[in-house]
């Protein structure tokens, strides 16, 4: 059996018993380094926090033998080991450093053992090389961006094809789409007609004839946007994410089409906006102020959206002598905004609600997951990012949590995904997408 010695960040990065799946069965060391470390992350709240507790707690209900080993039922075995002091390593080397003891412990065991260190840090595996002691890295599950479903696929049709379309309010493609998979059908002579595959009956119909949101209606000739108002309008569809650059209109027709059933058609009880609180570019520290106070500084994109989409608004109460912001003030007053920080959504129930979360792309799968789970009986949740601008350090564009979810959910009969590419902001907005990626 071999043996594999996982440094901290393997650890934190998923779930303990994920983590173990994810090799064949073997001999899997944990340094008292390792320990140590783990021990200073379980304080965070957040998803290195979690696992951190649960890899303590794992642990936890191994003793008293982690010293000489505890099979599991998967085929591993598990082992703690102290620091390996009798081994030479070069004085460049700090010796209580957490990285050194790893190393220390793997050169030690390589004496007797098929050992391999796993770790994600670069620099332990090239100082481990240089040693002569066998590193990988420990990769993690990626979505494959080259095939990312976009929510949307071309089919060239006849002409009497067309007309059976429309006739009949349906065409069988003849062949299978994603559920809620939306196709632009063209015809001999380039015209397009957009509609929706219903999976259940295996045909495409038509999109509904009012694609338009509190006074929002899609750009002129945009058809990933009609895509996007139909899947937010149908109440039918319960979750959808929305990928897309800077200035394509993810989070304005999120919360237009949010403020008209909530609002307009009283389908919900409440706008719930929340995103991950993470800065671009240095913190600014602590800020002062109510929990309202603190989450409105970081919500500036969405009042701007807020302020932009009620400003044509009047009746009794938001009358014309008004402006935009107090007019958000006041729908935040009567109950039909709210804005929450993610911290706060945990541990919630949200029956009934319309849920945009902002700003996915600097989301882990964990988060994600918790804001799912929260959805009560007759939420509907919408999922916007970018992820060409993504603040998290521990993130990449191919396993943030909301291509995670777009992977996972592609085909589920409730939801539906679009992918939007053309910048509708300004010219200056869409040179900015292209010339710099």
């Amino acid at each position: 059996m071999n043996t594999v010695v996982l440094d901290t960040n393997v650890l934190l990065d998923r779930p303990v018993d994920q983590t173990l799946l994810s090799f064949n069965p073997c001999k899997v060391v944990i340094p008292l380094a390792v320990l140590s470390e783990l021990d200073n992350f379980k304080g965070l709240d957040d998803s290195r926090g979690y696992c951190a507790r649960q890899a303590i707690r794992f642990l936890d209900s191994l003793r008293p033998n982690l010293h000489k080993g505890v099979p599991l039922d998967s085929g591993h075995t598990i082992f703690v080991e102290v620091n390996h002091v009798d081994v030479e390593l070069p004085e460049a080397l700090i010796r209580n450093h957490t990285d050194t003891r790893i190393l220390a412990i793997t050169k030690g065991l390589q004496k007797t053992e098929d050992v391999s260190l796993v770790t994600q840090d670069t620099c332990v595996r090239i100082i481990a090389d240089s040693l002569g002691i066998p590193a990988e890295n420990y990769v993690v599950e990626r979505v494959d961006l080259d095939n990312l479903y976009s929510g949307w696929s071309e089919l060239h049709i006849t002409d009497r094809e067309v007309q059976s379309f429309y006739e009949n309010g349906c065409f069988e493609p003849g062949k299978k789409f994603t559920a809620n998979e939306y196709v632009v059908m063209r015809d001999s002579s380039g015209g397009k007609h957009p509609g929706r595959y219903h999976a259940g009956r295996g045909v495409v119909a038509p999109l509904g004839r009012e694609l338009h949101a509190f006074g929002i209606s899609p750009a002129e000739n945009n058809i990933e946007q009609v895509f996007l108002l139909d899947a937010l309008l149908d109440p039918g569809i319960q979750l959808v994410s929305v990928l897309g650059p800077a200035g394509t209109g993810k989070t304005l027709l999120a919360l237009a089409a949010g403020l008209q059933q909530v609002v307009n058609l009283k389908r919900y009880d409440k706008l719930v906006v929340t995103r991950e609180l993470i800065p671009h570019g240095r913190d600014i520290g602590a800020l002062p102020g109510t929990k309202e106070e603190k989450i409105s500084a970081w919500m500036g994109a969405v009042f701007d959206n807020l302020q932009y989409l009620v400003r044509h608004f009047s009746t009794g109460k938001y009358d014309e002598k008004s402006n935009p912001a107090e007019r958000v003030k006041r729908f935040m007053e009567e109950g039909f905004v709210e804005l929450e920080s993610l911290t706060y959504i945990r541990g919630r129930s949200i029956p009934n609600q319309w849920i945009v979360v902002d700003e996915a792309q600097n989301l882990t799968k964990e988060n994600i997951k918790t804001i799912i789970t929260r959805a009560g009986k007759g939420t509907k949740i919408v999922v916007t990012g970018d992820i060409q601008q993504i603040d998290n350090c521990r993130l990449t564009a191919t396993n943030n949590g909301l291509v995670t979810l777009v992977d996972k959910f592609k085909g589920q009969e409730i939801y539906a995904h679009i992918s939007l590419s053309r910048s509708e902001r300004s010219k200056l907005a869409a040179l900015g997408v292209e010339l710099l990626p």
